[in-house]
């Protein structure tokens, strides 16, 4: 009976270990800056560099936003490049930070929480070379045209490219 018992033990633990390893195997690149001040600045730019090596998969491209609780909003504009020698793409996106209620949408125990925000789905790289992601912030108050310049609250801003899952 003891030995039944060890085996199951020992292949519930090489299972647990074989998802784990394989759920962290998608993740091709991923890479965090934090934001030292107490305020990230409207022209503080977040530059992070990706070396593409295969040009047929296609990857999920996410942003890692981690903020606490003095952010004010309940969502957050960035406007994200990608670029590399021979090409540059802007997007402007929205992301909510909150439900209407006001409770934070990442995860976290404490009062950081983490967001893992889709930027693209199923992307393919054109090459090889480098590529550069810059990430601003371009948050504003409502009925403003002119955005926030210092926008407390965000701790870290990073990206995460996994591979493609089917």
């Amino acid at each position: 009976m003891e030995i039944i018992r060890k085996i199951i033990h020992n292949t519930i633990l090489i299972l647990a270990l074989v998802t784990l390893y394989s759920c962290q195997n998608n993740i091709v690149f991923e890479q965090t800056k934090d934001i030292h001040s107490s305020v990230w600045h409207k022209d503080s730019l977040v530059n992070l560099t990706f070396q593409p090596k295969d040009t047929l998969q296609t990857y999920d491209i996410f942003f890692l936003v981690r903020n606490d609780n003095t952010y004010p909003y309940a969502n957050i504009f960035l406007i994200a490049t990608i670029e590399n020698k021979y090409y540059k793409i802007i997007d402007t996106l929205e992301y909510e930070m909150a439900d209407a209620q006001g409770n934070w949408l990442g995860s976290g125990i404490s009062d950081l929480k983490e967001s893992k925000l889709v930027y693209k789905k199923k992307y393919r790289f054109k090459d090889t070379l480098p590529v550069n992601f810059q990430i601003q912030h371009a948050v504003r108050k409502t009925g403003q045209t002119m955005g926030d310049e210092e926008l407390p609250g965000i701790k870290t801003i990073g990206i995460v490219i996994e591979k493609h899952k089917d």
